[in-house]
Order: structure tokens, then C-alpha cells, then sequence
């Protein structure tokens, strides 16, 4: 229209315009013995064999002038020609767009409207009798649809068309050329009364059916259905053609693209259930029985129409019960007063747990979490209904609806649970014995998942009662909720509290093994003091409990368990410590001698030296140096006196001198003023013209002395026989304030030139390069995989002499080893100072004092 209108029929650009429409419309029209294309219109909108089609202003303005003319379709037929097109084209283009001149050159073109294109122009015209009525609809019915009536019925504007069409004379108030039948706006049908009564209904819902069974037929006649119409009552005929009315306004769904006819069923069974509902003639728990007879009413109807369910059940998918999808849709569109009074209400067990999440939901986006907790307590009070069905559509109920469960907040969470637990323990019928189980673990893993503390708590009690009923029960239900699974994170977060939650302190309670066992595996791996400190507050507020199966890990557990175990018992219960302890170590490997010996370090308990001297003699003879060391470091004043028998003895007891020389460093740290005759005597002794003692000896008794009294300080400079860079490298004191749970004993030197030394072992020898000293030992690069926590002896070259010893393996950074001294002669350990006095005056380099000692796990 628009090229002949600019250039003329037989322009160029006219001409390919026109082949392109020709080739599009020839495509569009069916290709069988009676095809027909139709281009119909519907107030401003155009469509194409009844489908609407995007609306531009092309399109509305086309629309506008077909309706103005009083044109409602233009039907093509297969035998359509060129020809025949080209007068079609020719009379719009040359109507000036006028309605009036429109219609004069359509009526001029299709004189007859017999050919391959035909005009149609609906008039509905009011009759008296029934006959002349069906008449009227079957003949617009015919020419508007003809063959593909079976396929229409699918399709809402379509179906009303011919709906509106058989009504005929009934529809006095249709617009022309719409037709549909026209009612007083969109949701007339929703917002008037509902008029129908039960067998009214029941007989809607067949005339309904009967449509859907005329469409089906092999040889359909489109004139039966005014029939159907006319011999029903004037209500049901009204509310039937005013409910399809409004469907076809609201057009195909585009969801379930269900059809018109089975959405009006549909429809008519929920307005029959709302208004019952909200008139107190139906309860909840009858509403869903209600919609089953309803749904069983359109049984022949869906049969007529299940294509659509039978594509989605042979593709594999999951098909909603009808009467399921008439509930949801029924609760769709009850009032909300009316949801909340169902859901407090005591049959609120019948509804679907779908419906209460999307009412939940909606009050916990509005902030309403109080009304949102009481629906769901209210809901989940059913569990304990004498009504098995009940407690069977709650329990599988609650399982849907953890989450908000958890989300509401409250104690509604941790209640509902002690009612799973109840239910449980009284439940006889095995089905639902086993919904209540899912509902149970799936609540009690949102709370632990959640960290609602309060309501895994209750969860735990809940637990506790079954186990007293039904023993077996309660160990499979732990397992599957894993609680003690999650002790390590409810852990951390007690940890870094502030002040400890209560609630948390009473899951931790009500797990107690478990949190034991974990909280003595943290505390072996804990690095800083504060953490060591909290931990035992936190298994303190745990209580006696913890205090049991702590002793009954040391007494009976494995050994990593048992050695685990000591750091908290040293600080809390150090009686059952020394009563369990000794009949454990003698069957243990030195390898956890020397980690008791840290443990011991690790709990910072008051009287650790004490403890460390009662166990002294059953230790590993390489373990007891550094036990020495941890007695000197702990500041507990009672260990005087034996310290004080080892310092003096020395090799007449048996003891090697390195035991003898770290008890006078303990007593120095100590600064026990009792040990002052025997370090003076150690530092002044003389035989002959010689001194009595090895000068590592009274390096360690001079450094003791001026720790002890000030006094000695002074003497002890002015002593000549001693060089005051000797004095110099002396054993660390302990610092109250440092943060890691384990100090240096000695400060370590970083070497500017880096020692060689060989470390051999019954696994054979090895070669390590020394970058760091001290005289507790050092740190060096290592050649090949060596065996980490084992005893081994080391060699190192220190210029014409070698510095020979016993060390301890411990494991550093990637392709480092630490090693710690365990025994070294006096000799040796003189040449290791004089090594590290070379070191100093080289390159002064300290690396200590307040840093953490690499550990071993």
C-alpha cells in the first residue's frame, strides 16, 4: 500500500515489494485440499489466523481502518492468485485511506465475495427464535472457521469467536466486527457473585466438557454449540460465557499454554471453593477434598484436552496433580484475611506447604516476622495431632519449610524441634516415624548450619529424650544431623567472643566428649598464649564433664589422644595428671615424651615446674634437657630445692654434665637466692693452681649468680679469668607479656658465613648447611629428605676443631630442619660459644626473645 501509493503499481521498487508479500502470503496459507489463511481484527489489533501480532503504528493504523470500514477478516484460499492480490492491494491503495471510499472499492472488487479472497463483515442480528439463532451461528461459524474448528478450541480468541458467534441474538450488546462476546470490562465475571450452586456448578463444568467434546469430534459442527447454549439455564449459560470473555481478554497462558476450555473449568471449580470458603460453609480441611471431586468432574474434559501433559510426562517431567494445581490456584486468589485465618487456625495441617512459604515469605519481606513465627508454630503444633494425616502432611511439611523456620528467628526453631523429638519417641507408624526423622534432621541441620545456638540446643535435649525411649534411634539420628561435626567451627566462634554465649556453652555441654576431644586437639595446636588461656576458660565453663573425658583420653586413648590431652590437664586437674601420667610414659616413644614435656610448657599452669620435676625421672634421658629448660622458663619457686641437688651432683650421680649445666641456668631464671652457695662454689673453685670446673660451668654459675643479686655482677666483671663476650651469650630469661605460648631459650645468631655439618642417624647421613645458631641448637638448609623428629648426632666444622653432639630433628620451613641440642659435651659446647662470640663481632644479628620456636605437630 504504501510503495503504490508513492511510485505506482508498476514501479520497480513496487513491483519487488509486491513479489515478497506474494511469496510470504503464498507460505501462510495451508497447504491442503481446503486451505485457508485469515487476517482478522480485534479492536485495534491484527491477527493472523487468529494469532495477535505486534503492534506497531503500522499496524494500528491498519487495524483502525478495517474497523472503521466495518470489516472484521479477510479470508485467502489456497486457489488464491496473483491477480487476485494485486485488486486486494489496488483497492486499499487507492481508498485514500478513508473508511467510507474503503468500503466502496471492496465492495467494487469482490462484487460477489465468492472468489479466492472474501471479505467478511460480522453483524450479530437480533432473533427471536432458536432455530433462526443456530442458524445465524452456524453459518458465521463455517465461514469464519471451517475446518480447523477442532484446532481453534485451543485458542481463547478463536473459541469465543465462535462461542459469540453461535450465541447470535443473545449478545445484543457485541461492538461489530469484534466478535466476542462483550461484557462490562475486563473481571466482570471475577468481581461479580458467584450465583452458581452445587449442582449448578457441577452442570457448568459439563456444558464446559460438552464444548470440549464437539471440538474433538471427527466431523465437528460448529452449529451444536448454540444448542448446547440454549438449553441451558439462563445463570449457568451467563456465568460460562462471561468467565470464557474474560479469558480471552487475558489471553493464552503463556506458562502451560493450557487451553481455554480447561483454564474455564478450572476456574469455575476455584470461585465455587472461594466462595464457599469465605461464606464459613467450608473448612480448610475440606477444601482440598472439595477441589478432588471437582477435579474429578473434569475428568472427561482433561482426557479431551491432555495432549499438553502427555508431551511433558513423555519427556520425563513431573505433571502436577490437577487437583494440586486447583489448590495452589484456589490459594492464589483467597483474600489474605482469609490466608491468616486459615494458617492460625487448627485444621491449618491442610494446607500445602507451598502455600504457607509464599505467605511466610511475603510477611518476612514486609518485617512482620512475629505474625510469620506464630503461623509457623501454629503449623508445626499439628506434629503432635492425634490425626495420623496430620502428622504425616506437617511432618513432610516441615521439612520444606526449614529455612524459614530458621529465618523467622525466635525460639520457634528450637521448639518445633523438641516437638520432632516428642513425636518421635512416640510414634508407632513406621511411614510416619520416618517423614518425622527427615523433618527432624533437616530442621536440626538449618540450625547448626544457621548457628541459631538456642535452638541446636534444644535440638541436642530433643536428642537426649529419644535416646532415653529409644537408644538405637538416637545414634542414628547423631549421625545424620553431624552436630559434633560442626563443634570445630561452634568452637572458633566461642573463641572469639568476647563473652561467651550461653547457649553455645550448652550445646558444647550436651556434646561434651566430643568438644573435649577437640578443644585438647586445638589447644595442642594452639601457637599463642591468649588462645591457650581461652581455650581452657571455655573448658572450664564446660564443666566437670569435660574435666572426665579428659582424664578417661589420657588414661585409656590412643597416644596422639592422650598426649593432646595433658596441656589442658596440666592447667586444670594436675592431681589426675600425675596419677595418670606415670603409668603411661613408660610405654610411650620419646617422640611424645618430648611433646608431654610441651604440653606441660604450653598450659602455663603455675605450678608447671613441679609438675615437670615429678615426671623428671621417667622421661626420655634426651627429653630431660629440655625439661630442665621449661622448669627454669615456668618461674614456679618450688623447684629450688632439686634443682639445686642436680647443679651440685653432677657427674657423681650419673647425670651428664649438660643436666648438671642447665639446672644452674633453671636456677638463674629461677633467681632462687638458696642456690647461691653452690653456684659460688661451682664459679670460685680452684684445685691446685687450676680451676675445679670446666669454664662452661662457671660461665653458666657466673651468669646465675649476677641474675640472683646484683651484687655478683659486679664481682663477677672484675673476675679476669672470664672475657666479658663469654658472659655476653647467656641463656633468655621468661617474659610475662610475650604473646607465644613458647619462648626462645637462647638467643639465636644469624651466621655470616653459613657451617657445614653432617647429621647421621641409623637411617644413614646427611649433609646440612647451618645458617643459624644458638647454643639450644639451630637452623640449616638440608640436602635430602631427612627423618623429622627423630634423635640424630651432628658434626659441624668450626675452623681446626669440630663441635660434636646429640640433637633432636624438628620440622622448619620447606627445605629447612631445625635441631635442638640434647646432649653435648662441656668442650663442645664451649667451641659452640666461642662460635657464636666470633659471630657477634662479625655481624651482630639477633632473631628472638620474643618470637614463637617452630613446634612440632
Amino acid at each position: 500500500m504504501k510503495y503504490v501509493r508513492l511510485y505506482g503499481f508498476d514501479h520497480k521498487r513496487t513491483q519487488t515489494q509486491f513479489e515478497v508479500a506474494w511469496a510470504e502470503l503464498k507460505d501462510a496459507i495451508p497447504r491442503d485440499s481446503k486451505g485457508s489463511f485469515v487476517l482478522g481484527v480485534s479492536g485495534d489489533r491484527l491477527l493472523l489466523d487468529g494469532v495477535a501480532i505486534e503492534t506497531g503504528q503500522a499496524e494500528r493504523g491498519f487495524a483502525q481502518l478495517l474497523t472503521a470500514s466495518g470489516l472484521a477478516s479477510i479470508q485467502f484460499y489456497r486457489e488464491v492468485t496473483p491477480e487476485d492480490f494485486e485488486k486486494l492491494v489496488r483497492a486499499f491503495a487507492f481508498s485514500g485511506g478513508k473508511a467510507q471510499d474503503l468500503s466502496d472499492q471492496i465492495k467494487h472488487a469482490f462484487a460477489n465475495n465468492k472468489g479466492n479472497i472474501r471479505v467478511n463483515e460480522v453483524k450479530f442480528v437480533a432473533a427471536d427464535s432458536a432455530t433462526a439463532s443456530m442458524a445465524a451461528a452456524a453459518q458465521i461459524a463455517a465461514q469464519s472457521l471451517g475446518p480447523e474448528f477442532k484446532d481453534w478450541l485451543n485458542d481463547p480468541t478463536k473459541l469465543v469467536q465462535v462461542i459469540a458467534a453461535a450465541e447470535g441474538a443473545q449478545t445484543p450488546h457485541s461492538a461489530p466486527g469484534n466478535g466476542s462476546h462483550v461484557t462490562d470490562g475486563v473481571g466482570a465475571w471475577t468481581n461479580a457473585p458467584f450465583l452458581l450452586n452445587d449442582q449448578e456448578t457441577l452442570q457448568a463444568l459439563h456444558l464446559l466438557t460438552r464444548f470440549g467434546e464437539l471440538g474433538a469430534s471427527t466431523s465437528p459442527k460448529p452449529e451444536l454449540i448454540g444448542s448446547e447454549l440454549h438449553r441451558a439455564e439462563d445463570k449457568i449459560k451467563d456465568s460460562v460465557l462471561m468467565l470464557l470473555d474474560e479469558l480471552s481478554s487475558s489471553g493464552v497462558d503463556p506458562k502451560t499454554s493450557r487451553p481455554i476450555l480447561m483454564r474455564a473449568a478450572e476456574q469455575m471449580a476455584i470461585r465455587y471453593a472461594l466462595e464457599r470458603f469465605e461464606n464459613g460453609d467450608l473448612k480448610v480441611n475440606a477444601v482440598h477434598s472439595l477441589l478432588e471431586q471437582m477435579s474429578d468432574q473434569m475428568g472427561n474434559l482433561r482426557k479431551i484436552l491432555q495432549v499438553q501433559e502427555e508431551k511433558m510426562s513423555k519427556a520425563g517431567m513431573l505433571v502436577e496433580s490437577h487437583a494440586d494445581i486447583l489448590d495452589r490456584t484456589f490459594w492464589a486468589e483467597l483474600p489474605e484475611s482469609s490466608k491468616k485465618k486459615a494458617l492460625l487456625s487448627e485444621d491449618a495441617a491442610c494446607v500445602p506447604a507451598r502455600n504457607v512459604r509464599q505467605y511466610v515469605e511475603l510477611l518476612i519481606q514486609r518485617g512482620d516476622r512475629e505474625s510469620a513465627s506464630a503461623i509457623l508454630a501454629n503449623y508445626a503444633a499439628a506434629i503432635l495431632s492425634k490425626d495420623p494425616d496430620y502428622r504425616s502432611r506437617v511432618a513432610d511439611g516441615v521439612a520444606q519449610l526449614s529455612d524459614l523456620f530458621a529465618a523467622v528467628g525466635g525460639g520457634v526453631l528450637g521448639e518445633t524441634a523438641q516437638k520432632l523429638g516428642d513425636a518421635i519417641s512416640r510414634e508407632s507408624n513406621p511411614e510416619i516415624e520416618s517423614l518425622l526423622n527427615a523433618a527432624f534432621v533437616r530442621l536440626s541441620s538449618e540450625a547448626a548450619q544457621r548457628k541459631r545456638y538456642r535452638a541446636v540446643a534444644q535440638t541436642c535435649e530433643a536428642i537426649e529424650y529419644v535416646s532415653k525411649r529409644r537408644p538405637a534411634l538416637e545414634k542414628e539420628l547423631r549421625s545424620r544431623i553431624g552436630i559434633a561435626g560442626r563443634l570445630p567451627e561452634f568452637v572458633e566462634d566461642a573463641l572469639r567472643e568476647h563473652k561467651f554465649n550461653p547457649d553455645l556453652i550448652s550445646v558444647l555441654r550436651q556434646n561434651a566428649q566430643p568438644a573435649a576431644e577437640h578443644l585438647a586437639d586445638r589447644f595442642f595446636r594452639s601457637m599463642r598464649r591468649e588462645e591457650c588461656d581461652r581455650i581452657v576458660e571455655l573448658v572450664h565453663e564446660i564443666g566437670g564433664v569435660a574435666h572426665e573425658y579428659l582424664r578417661e583420653m589420657l588414661d585409656h586413648g590412643p597416644e596422639r589422644q592422650a598426649v593432646s590431652s595433658v596441656g589442658l590437664m596440666s592447667r586444670l586437674d594436675v592431681a589426675s595428671l600425675l596419677e595418670l601420667l606415670p603409668s603411661r610414659l613408660p610405654h610411650l616413644h620419646r617422640f611424645y615424651h618430648d611433646l608431654i614435656v610441651r604440653q606441660i610448657a604450653y598450659g602455663a599452669a603455675t605450678d608447671r615446674g613441679r609438675t615437670l620435676l615429678e615426671i623428671l625421672e621417667l622421661l626420655d634421658p634426651i627429653v630431660i634437657p629440655q625439661a630442665l629448660d621449661e622448669i627454669g622458663m615456668s618461674g614456679d619457686r618450688s623447684a629450688g630445692p632439686p634443682l639445686i641437688v642436680i647443679a651440685a651432683a653432677g657427674e657423681a650421680q650419673g647425670r651428664s654434665p649438660l643436666l648438671q649445666l642447665k639446672a644452674i641456668e633453671a636456677l638463674g631464671r629461677l633467681r632462687e637466692p638458696d642456690a647461691v652457695p653452690v653456684l659460688r662454689n661451682l664459679f670460685e673453685a680452684k684445685k691446685l693452681f687450676k680451676w675445679q670446673h670446666h669454664r662452661e660451668l662457671r660461665i653458666a654459675s657466673a651468669q646465675a649468680l649476677a641474675k640472683i643479686d646484683i651484687s655478683y655482677a659486679t664481682q663477677i666483671m672484675a673476675e679476669t679469668s672470664l672475657e666479658p663476650s663469654e658472659l655476653a651469650i647467656a641463656p633468655l630469661d621468661s617474659a610475662p607479656a610475650c604473646p607465644w605460648v613458647r619462648q626462645r631459650r637462647y638467643e639465636r645468631v644469624v651466621l655470616k658465613k653459613p657451617i657445614s655439618a653432617t647429621v647421621s642417624s641409623s637411617w644413614g647421613r646427611s649433609m646440612i648447611s647451618v645458617h643459624e645458631l644458638s647454643l639450644g641448637g639451630g637452623m640449616g638448609t638440608k640436602e635430602d629428605a631427612m627423618r623429622v623428629g627423630s634423635d640424630a648426632d651432628i658434626e659441624m666444622n668450626a675452623g681446626m676443631r669440630r663441635i660434636r653432639g646429640q640433637v633432636v630433628l624438628r620440622r622448619a620451613h620447606v627445605n629447612e630442619v631445625g635441631f635442638e641440642f640434647v646432649n653435648i659435651d662441656l668442650e663442645s659446647r664451649h667451641r659452640l660459644r666461642r662460635v657464636l662470640m666470633g659471630a657477634l663481632e662479625r655481624h651482630p644479628n639477633f632473631r628472638g626473645g620474643s618470637k614463637s620456636e617452630d613446634r612440632q605437630a
